[in-house]
């Protein structure tokens, strides 16, 4: 007779009305619920429980395969059945507990760990509202801000690019709506646009949505290749460049100085426009001048504050090369009905100019710096690339670990990351997923779900329908 170690668990009671291999979930559940079982906990092999609890083989080996389904454990060949980490109180279809997806593709900044701050920042926020005016509140204002407002956006851009003025800089609702009325008001059928090999997604969306060809082109370590970008332009009518030059979606490469300066003669040799999305300069501590200081005349520097301030705060800053292009892209916004909301206006501003942007763009900095060294510690082997002063890193993976096979791989312990062909314009692309990590809701969680990730990277991809 097989002997059961006591330290393998076992449920305490089943549930009568229930069929059998729904008690042992149910069991199971709330024994993690509990604490009883902690994440990472091995499960006892189908057979020793099933001897103890008096049941079937195929009970179990259902219950199990149940417990993989609702998300509460995983299993790996050769090793055991093991206990996620993370689970929550929620709804099932069973009407019991479930476990909570951590999304480590959704690219936001962390909550600060400072409660003064973020109570600031709400006091803050609503003295911008309880100050509009009724007419603020329910009529139409000015597209892209009145003079005073863009003199205060200006003060904010300044810090990354001087060549922003209240005459050049427009107040838009988001950075993809400041992307639309580019694309729409500068680039004609026929046009070429042309982007890192990797970009961010809601760019691709947009070129795909207009039919708008757009071609990817190589990077290495000092960002944006020089002989790429040339032949693009000889070979193509190329009429926009759209880069993000510091720590890039999804691949975290900070362009060098000498890059910026190349890349910007080349844009000026063959007449191209170049559209910066400095989401993330505003959190980088590398003191290299933004792309559009290179090419002021050419150059249309984009400043959202959603990766910087607040994610919820949907306001970016449109910085453009000339009037001219302020009057027309006016037209367009107004056209589209592209009108900033008045209340999440005065909240940016009121934000800016009392200080508390700053402060909260320092807290989000600390706490990127403290989740980065988690990263580094976890993930001392793996072929990672990251910035200290983000919240993304990119994991590169061997060939025969495909980014799809390896995302799936996680969504079946719950955790969600973003695989290559999400942000890649061409059939052939690095091989890899980006990882974020400004969802967690603290540091511990941020460790246990990274863990979790470089299991699967050390350990190989391991379908759920092996159980052991």
């Amino acid at each position: 007779m097989v002997e059961i170690s006591p330290s393998f668990w076992s449920p305490h009671q089943l549930d009568p009305t229930l069929p059998v291999y729904l008690a042992i979930v149910e069991a199971l559940e709330s024994d993690i619920l509990s604490g009883r079982l902690q994440a990472g906990e091995k499960l006892p092999p189908q057979r020793l429980l099933a001897q103890k609890i008096g049941v079937d083989f195929t009970t179990v080996s259902r219950a199990y395969k149940q417990a993989v389904a609702r998300s509460l454990v995983y299993a790996q060949v050769g090793k055991g059945t093991f206990v996620r980490a993370g689970v929550h109180p929620g709804p099932t279809m069973q009407g019991g507990v479930g476990f909570r997806e951590i999304d480590m593709g959704m690219n936001i900044p962390p909550l600060p760990d400072d409660t003064a701050l973020i109570a600031r920042m709400k006091r803050e926020m609503s003295k911008a509202v309880a100050r509009l005016s009724t007419q603020a509140l329910f009529g139409y204002h000015d597209f892209v801000g009145s003079s005073a407002e863009r003199e205060q956006a200006a003060t904010w851009v300044s810090r990354r690019y001087e060549g922003a003025t209240a005459e050049r800089v427009m107040i838009c609702p988001g950075t993809q709506s400041a992307l639309l009325a580019l694309m729409m008001y500068l680039v004609k059928p026929e046009d070429k646009v042309c982007c890192e090999q990797l970009v961010y997604p809601g760019f691709k969306s947009l070129c795909q949505r207009m039919n708008i060809d757009c071609l990817g082109l190589e990077m290495d370590e000092d960002g944006l290749c020089p002989d790429d970008f040339r032949a693009a332009c000889r070979e193509n009518r190329v009429r926009m460049l759209y880069c993000t030059p510091t720590m890039h979606n999804p691949t975290c490469v900070t362009w060098s100085y000498d890059r910026r300066k190349e890349i910007a003669a080349i844009a000026r040799e063959f007449d191209v426009l170049i559209v910066e999305d400095d989401a993330y300069g505003f959190i980088s501590s590398r003191d290299i001048p933004v792309l559009s200081s290179f090419a002021p005349e050419r150059s249309f520097h984009i400043a959202g504050l959603a990766k910087c301030v607040s994610s919820g705060v949907r306001i970016s800053f449109l910085t453009v090369p000339d009037i001219k292009y302020f009057s027309a892209l006016s037209m367009v916004m107004r056209s589209s009905a592209m009108m900033v909301s008045a209340p999440a206006k005065a909240i940016a501003l009121q934000l800016i100019k009392s200080g508390c942007a700053e402060l909260i763009t320092q807290a989000i900095c600390h706490e990127a710096h403290g989740r980065q060294d988690i990263l580094q510690a976890v993930f001392p082997e793996g072929d990672i690339r990251t910035d200290r002063d983000g919240f993304h890193a990119w994991l590169s993976l061997p060939e025969h670990m495909p980014a799809r096979d390896f995302v799936a791989a996680l969504r079946a312990r719950a955790i969600r990351v973003v695989p290559s062909d999400v942000f890649a314009l061409m059939p052939h692309h690095p091989n890899g997923v980006r990882i974020c990590l400004g969802v967690p809701e603290n540091r511990s969680q941020c460790r246990s779900v990274l863990l979790e990730i470089r299991d699967v990277y050390l350990n190989g991809i391991v379908s759920d329908n092996n159980f052991v």
